[in-house]
C-alpha cells in the first residue's frame, strides 16, 4: 500500500493484513457518492460550522495527524510451532448514544480497481447497515477495527456521525452477546474527491492494521456533497474489573 509500511516490516501471524498488491490505496466505494448529485444543495454556513468544530478538536491530548502517524510496530514473530490464537467473535452491532447511532453490522469485502493508472483496493459499503471491513480486527484482538457506513444513502446509518466529539462512548456488540466499550479520542476530516492521489493514500492509512486496539469509523461528509471522508477513532475504555 504505497510502500507503507516498509517492505522490511514482517507481519505477525496474529495480525490481519491486506493482500499484498502493489501501490494499493484503501478508499471507500464509489457507492458512497452515488446519490450525491441530487442532494448538492447544502447551506455553506452549516458546512463551515461543522468543519470549524472538527478542527477545534486538534487541541485534544489524544490528537494525532497523518503527518506524524506512527509506524506500525510489529511484535516479534512467534516460534514456528506456535499456533495463532483463535479469532474473536465478530461485531454485530454498533451504538454511539451521544449521536443516536444504533445499527447492525455486517461483514464487507473489497474490489480491486484502477484509479489514475494504479491498482487500488476499493472497499464495499453495506446497505442499511454498518460494514465491518473483513480484513480488519474484531474486538479483543488488539488491532484496528474498521467500520464504514453511508451518511446520505441506503439507510443513512452514519448520518449523525458528524455529531461525535471526544469522550463520546462507542459500544460494539459481538456475536456472543458481549459489549465492548470505547471512547472517541480523535476526529479527522480528509479531502477525498478532487484530492491528489497521495493524499487519498494517506487517508487510507487510517484503515491499516495498528499496533493497538482501536475502532476506526468512516463515512462521507458533508451530507449530500460527500467530497470529504469523516474519520472517527475510539480507543478501549478500561474495564472496571481491571487491576491497576
Amino acid at each position: 500500500m504505497a510502500d507503507y509500511p516498509p517492505e522490511s516490516s514482517q507481519p505477525s501471524k496474529h495480525t490481519r493484513r491486506m493482500p499484498a498488491i502493489g501501490n494499493m490505496l484503501i478508499v471507500l466505494g464509489i457507492a458512497l457518492i452515488g446519490a450525491a448529485l441530487g442532494l448538492a444543495a447544502i447551506r455553506s454556513s452549516d458546512v463551515a460550522a461543522t468543519r470549524d468544530r472538527i478542527a477545534s478538536y486538534a487541541a485534544t491530548p489524544e490528537k494525532t495527524t497523518v503527518s506524524d502517524w506512527p509506524p506500525v510496530v510489529q511484535p516479534e514473530s512467534p516460534p514456528d510451532d506456535s499456533a495463532p490464537p483463535p479469532p474473536m467473535p465478530k461485531t454485530t452491532r454498533i451504538q454511539i448514544p451521544a449521536t443516536g447511532i444504533d445499527t447492525k453490522i455486517v461483514e464487507v469485502g473489497y474490489d480491486i480497481v484502477t484509479i489514475d493508472g494504479q491498482q487500488v483496493i476499493q472497499w464495499q459499503v453495506a446497505e442499511y447497515a454498518a460494514g465491518h471491513n473483513n480484513t480488519s480486527a474484531s474486538p479483543g484482538e488488539g488491532h484496528n477495527i474498521v467500520i464504514t457506513g453511508h451518511n446520505d444513502w441506503k439507510g443513512e446509518v452514519f448520518r449523525t456521525l458528524e455529531k461525535a466529539k471526544p469522550g463520546d462512548e462507542v459500544i460494539l456488540t459481538t456475536e456472543d452477546g458481549s459489549d465492548h466499550h470505547y471512547s472517541v479520542t480523535e476526529i479527522e476530516l480528509r479531502k477525498e474527491i478532487g484530492a491528489p492521489l497521495e493524499e487519498r493514500i494517506a487517508t487510507g492509512r487510517f484503515l491499516e492494521p495498528m499496533g493497538e486496539e482501536r475502532v476506526t469509523l468512516v463515512t462521507c461528509w458533508p451530507y449530500g456533497v460527500d467530497d470529504y471522508r469523516l474519520i472517527v477513532i475510539a480507543k478501549p475504555v478500561p474495564s472496571e474489573n481491571t487491576s491497576p
